[in-house]
């Protein structure tokens, strides 16, 4: 089984929609995936059909101290998992827990995320974005593969030199656009300037924001889209990936 994190450098770079798609591009391929939503704001669930007003997930499990998390079957090769609609109350139950974990049991994972122990799957695809700073810490450390998405411009080029970033941890251009010039320019130093930056760039288009609307995947939306075809390469360059570490 391989982990498999993406956030973004900053809030708004795109990684909810490639995260839902990344893990269709892998089943397709004919991986068995389990996709897991860590943001509060809940919106995973949406590439997935999931109901608008439905307000399931793990972390909402956790408050109402339901035994088994909700894992839902989307299609063939493909779960997915949702967050659920949660709260304060919530938040402070996962921090606390971790927390109490780490201080008693360090090398085990509290109850309520046995699900990133299943053995079921090959590929656990964790959406990290907006996250909690406990949950975020969690996945940098279990992931096997670490993606932090860019958008090629001079805010996320700043923030480069401003952080640090987990192991295992690989750099990804999102929304190119390549009639923009400033997007050219900025794009062309990280190529030169980031041995980490994976050599697949997800290009601007408008087939991806359309997904959301039809609630799917834009590898199930739109299969032909340029978009769907970039994220199909990163699929694979994942599963290449994972076979040099193993």
């Amino acid at each position: 089984m391989t982990i498999l994190a993406l956030q973004g450098i900053r809030g708004g770079c795109g990684v909810t929609a490639v995260c839902a798609s990344l893990a269709w591009a892998l089943a397709q391929t004919g991986q068995s995936v389990l996709v897991v939503d860590f943001s509060i704001n809940n919106l995973l669930r949406l590439h997935f059909d999931h109901a608008w007003d439905n307000k399931e997930g793990w972390a909402s499990a956790l408050k109402s101290q339901q035994s088994l998390s909700p894992i839902i079957s989307y299609a063939p090769g493909i779960d997915y998992l949702p967050f659920g609609f949660s709260g304060k109350e919530t938040h402070s139950l996962i921090d606390a827990g971790l927390f109490n974990q780490k201080q008693h049991q360090p090398n085990k994972l509290p109850d309520f995320l046995d699900f990133l122990s299943l053995n079921d799957y090959q590929w656990i695809v964790i959406d990290c974005s907006s996250t909690l700073l406990s949950l975020n810490k969690l996945s940098n450390s279990l992931a096997d593969i670490n993606l932090v998405l860019l958008n090629p411009d001079v805010e996320c080029h700043v923030l480069l030199k401003q952080n640090s970033f987990p192991v295992n941890n690989y750099f990804l251009i999102n929304r190119f656009l390549p009639t923009s010039l400033i997007q050219q320019d900025v794009s062309h130093i990280w190529q030169q300037s980031l041995p980490e930056l994976v050599p697949v760039i997800l290009h601007r288009d408008e087939a991806l924001a359309e997904s959301l609307a039809v609630k799917k995947t834009v590898g199930e939306h739109q299969p032909g889209s340029l978009i769907a075809q970039d994220i199909h390469q990163l699929a694979l360059w994942c599963q290449n990936i994972d076979k040099q570490g193993s």
